[in-house]
């Protein structure tokens, strides 16, 4: 359709990320070839039809959000405006233990540098898996040690300080490497090496995960990556500016994953317990 050609480029203008294009897309030509219709209540009988064949609330949010932006795309912000998504219940974003982490580093064999890598600026850097990949080696500044993340969400660029010791692995990692390309990370069973992709990442860490007993996910990095700073004592705004969120409120979920941590850590001291009891 060549209407939804044009959605996506109008998608791509507005900075949304590759996932989020195709996802919309996806959802609002699937709108379209069902009859849909350019009003709130044409949207919300096409919400129910997929509600009946076992779209949970999750679900059904990102279709609203893909049919929202679609009807302001064609002009009709008002439309836009009364298709309300539905409550999802928020869950504490899932992260590692320091010593899990450790684990997890620790069953990569040292000659799979860049898998190693990969976990390192996952975990010491808060990058998205999307970020990851994208990176460049002249997005690396030694001499400052730091790193340039381009086009993170919402397409805005950061700059990320990365220590001594990871910066020496991407170094090292660098220096293992005989091929021309331009990518930070790249697939290496591939004649070209191109960029690594995503799939490659989530497949690595779920391999790595498996032998420690850990589900592992990128973004499970991530959040370890902010829920320990947190814990050390790093100001919630500087974590704000690191993970690249354009609104506090975002970050502050952690804030409710380091107090939970705190409460589990006072109920297994039972010190009040052993008081009363």
């Amino acid at each position: 359709m060549e209407v939804v050609e044009e959605f996506e480029t109008y998608l791509d203008l507005e900075g949304k990320s590759p996932n989020t294009v195709r996802m919309y897309s996806y959802y609002v030509r699937r709108y379209l070839e069902a009859g849909g219709d350019l009003n709130a209540r044409s949207a919300l009988r096409f919400l129910a039809r997929l509600r009946k064949d076992g779209y949970s609330n999750k679900s059904l949010n990102l279709v609203v959000q893909a049919l929202r932006a679609y009807f302001r795309f064609e002009g009709y912000d008002d439309e836009a405006e009364r298709l309300k998504p539905p409550k999802v219940p928020k869950s504490l974003p899932k992260s590692l233990t320091k010593e899990e982490v450790r684990r997890l580093i620790s069953v990569i064999p040292p000659t799979r540098k860049r898998d190693r890598l990969i976990v390192l600026l996952l975990y010491g850097a808060g990058l998205r898996v999307s970020e990851l990949c994208n990176l460049k080696k002249s997005d690396i500044d030694f001499d400052r040690s730091v790193l340039l993340v381009r086009g993170g969400k919402g397409a805005k660029d950061r700059v990320v300080p990365i220590s001594k010791p990871l910066l020496e692995e991407i170094r090292s990692y660098l220096e293992s490497r005989n091929d021309a390309s331009e990518y930070l990370l790249v697939e290496e069973r591939r004649n070209n090496k191109d960029r690594i992709s995503t799939k490659t990442v989530w497949y690595l860490l779920r391999r790595y995960g498996t032998k420690v007993g850990l589900k592992v996910t990128p973004h499970m990095l991530r959040h370890s990556f902010a829920t320990h700073m947190l814990e050390n004592g790093v100001d919630i705004r500087a974590i704000q500016e690191l993970l690249g969120h354009s609104n506090l409120s975002t970050t502050q979920i952690y804030t409710k994953v380091t107090v939970e941590h705190l409460r589990k850590a006072q109920e297994k001291a039972r010190l009040i317990e052993g008081l009363t009891g």
